[in-house]
């Protein structure tokens, strides 16, 4: 009985323990199962909002672009209502990364560094917008393209001085910006994510750098506008028709004072009204320069340009001024016709007191060839010069009560510029540094990091105004890209245009003044880039051309020829440079702005880029 009763008894207790197993078994299913719904839940709600951020950022992706566009044609009113919209759209996609399951999200395994690269990157792009973008469209936004214009020859300082405050701000925000997104842990995400995160610092970074040289400009433009005190400036105007490596000969001069935006013409010169003395220069002579381009360029003034470099020529005409006309000079402006033309682009025809009616279609064939036909004789030079001093403050006038509309102004200038046929030097050590860094300096590149840069360059040795009739050319073959050793093979080729007939009838102030009509000499100088070494030339011509010397110069081997092409003939010549093992970047050919601009061909296979 006792024995019936305990078997019994343990048969009822083993469905008991089994059945408690098994409820235990099924609630830790229960709580498993509910965790892989919680997470699902969590992913599923997390992925939402990933995908509501990755919207609002490729919003503010395209609202940039609008802003890139709304500031070129100077839309100022939509600058400031596109920045406000970038505002809200980096502001919500931040907000979609801070939510508690996100954060929970970048603790996961795996997926987390994806959820924090994510929301780093969209915090990083609200402190540009918050901070960079905000500031400057706030100032743009209440500007308008009437504010810029200049009003009875004054420029209106204020929008700048607001600009550098907005640009100094943005400046900060976006290094900020940059360093953190240098920050970011890539390594470990998706694809798509750390791609995003690459492209965004190369963004940054180029952001950043663009904004400071901005801002640098701007911290110094009231200065130079004559905020602290009046500024003089002298302008040189270069005769192509006389060219040297600038451009040519300077030609005609024109003091301009700037005191708080306030523009001012004040004394006018030719290059007859400064002294020719061959024993005191004006300027202290640097005899390797002067062995490569003769110490005329110390001691005439219209051949300071003779040099491919713009300080070198501001501060000999800076020199020259000061010497002979007085008065301190705070920088140099030079400027061409070709240049002048352009501006008359947007200014419209402006006549002379002459009668003449100057346009950007006239303005180059009057300047620098019709003029000599109409003034010949022994008081041809003298008639000339005062011909080009008032078109020069006829165009001044125009230029700064123009009422064209700035962007158009704007766009002619930076033509005139990216030709390098408008150049600028400051006295101002402080200035000079921040205008070194842009094309107006007129400087060649000193290493090939940015560009490698060749330079073909002309200069008439004929006395004459005869480069109205030379066309040029010049061609770049190089393995810059494909070899370890690259080879630069530069030629220049120079056609005469002239005529028999035309040159029958040609002023003698236009003919050689040696050879008259019969020929005209050119030198061309071949600069090879940095730390390379001239191996080789070869020379195409009838006769009358030859490899003059090679030597070095702004840091370049240089190869000098001398060309002499009588009516209608054709020369060339080729200079090779080699250089070493090391980094190159694409291949330029810079080239002298001649009054026919000269035909540029850069042959470089398998570059991405070359001009």
């Amino acid at each position: 009985m006792t024995d019936s009763t305990d078997d019994r008894a343990a048969a009822h207790a083993r469905p008991r323990g089994v059945k408690s197993r098994h409820r235990r078994v099924l609630i830790t299913l229960a709580v498993l199962i509910g965790l892989v719904v919680l997470l699902g839940a969590a992913g599923g709600w997390a992925g939402s909002r990933a995908l509501t951020a990755k919207a609002e950022l490729e919003k503010a992706q395209t609202l940039v672009g609008a802003l890139k566009t709304q500031a070129t044609a100077m839309d100022f009113a939509a600058v400031g209502d596109t920045a406000t919209k970038l505002s809200v759209a980096t502001s919500k996609a931040v907000d979609q990364t801070h939510d508690p399951l996100w954060r929970t999200a970048e603790i996961v395994p795996f997926i987390g560094t994806n959820f924090t690269a994510v929301r780093r990157m969209a915090e990083a792009i609200d402190v540009v917008a918050q901070d960079a973008v905000a500031p400057i469209a706030s100032v743009a936004s209440g500007l308008s393209a009437a504010s810029l214009k200049p009003v009875d020859g004054k420029i209106n300082l204020g929008p700048i001085v607001e600009l550098n405050t907005a640009l100094a701000t943005a400046s900060t925000a976006l290094d900020s910006a940059a360093v953190a997104v240098a920050d970011i842990e890539l390594d470990g995400t998706i694809e798509q994510i750390s791609a995003a995160g690459t492209k965004l610092s190369t963004m940054l970074d180029g952001a950043a750098t663009s904004v400071r040289d901005v801002n640098s400009f701007t911290s110094v433009a009231p200065d130079m506008l004559g905020a602290s005190g009046p500024r003089t400036y002298i302008l040189v105007f270069q005769n192509l028709a006389e060219t040297t490596a600038l451009g040519g000969t300077a030609a005609a001069l024109t003091e301009v004072t700037v005191l708080d935006g306030k523009i001012s013409i004040g004394r006018q010169a030719s290059s007859q009204t400064f002294l020719k003395d061959a024993v005191s220069p004006a300027i202290g002579e640097d005899a390797k320069v002067s062995s490569l381009f003769t110490s005329l360029m110390y001691t005439r003034l219209n051949l300071a340009t003779s040099r491919p470099d713009f300080p070198t020529a501001a501060e000999i005409a800076q020199a020259f001024w000061q010497r002979d006309v007085g008065g301190t000079v705070d920088g140099v402006i030079s400027i061409d016709p070709v240049a002048l033309a352009h501006m008359l682009g947007a200014t419209g025809p402006v006549t002379m007191s002459t009668g003449d009616v100057l346009s950007k279609d006239n303005a180059v064939a009057l300047l620098l060839n019709e003029i000599y036909f109409r003034y010949q004789g022994r008081d041809g030079p003298d008639q000339t010069d005062a011909f080009f001093a008032e078109a020069a403050k006829t165009m001044f006038d125009a230029v700064t009560n123009s009422q064209a509309e700035p962007q158009t102004m704007l766009k002619a200038v930076t033509q005139g510029v990216s030709e390098h046929r408008i150049m600028a030097w400051s006295a101002h050590p402080e200035e000079q540094k921040i205008l070194e860094g842009t094309p107006i300096a007129g400087i060649l590149p000193t290493t090939n990091d940015e560009s490698t840069t060749t330079g073909v360059f002309f200069r008439d040795m004929s006395a004459s105004k005869m480069d109205f009739y030379l066309e040029t050319g010049a061609t770049l073959s190089t393995d810059v890209c494909t070899a370890a050793t690259p080879t630069f093979t530069t030629t220049a080729k120079l056609h005469s245009t002239l005529t028999p007939e035309l040159a029958a009838v040609l002023p003698s102030y236009v003919a050689s003044g040696a050879w008259g009509v019969k020929q005209f000499r050119t030198e061309v100088f071949v600069y090879g880039p940095p730390g390379t070494t001239f191996v080789s030339s070869s020379i195409d011509a009838v006769d009358g051309a030859g490899l003059e010397t090679t030597t070095d110069d702004l840091g370049r081997p240089v190869a000098r020829f001398s060309v002499m092409l009588t009516p209608g003939q054709t020369s060339a010549v080729t200079a090779v440079f080699i250089g070493p093992a090391g980094t190159y970047a694409a291949p330029e050919l810079r080239t002298t702005p001649m009054l026919n601009p000269t035909a540029v061909t850069v042959d470089a296979p398998g570059c991405s880029t070359a001009k």
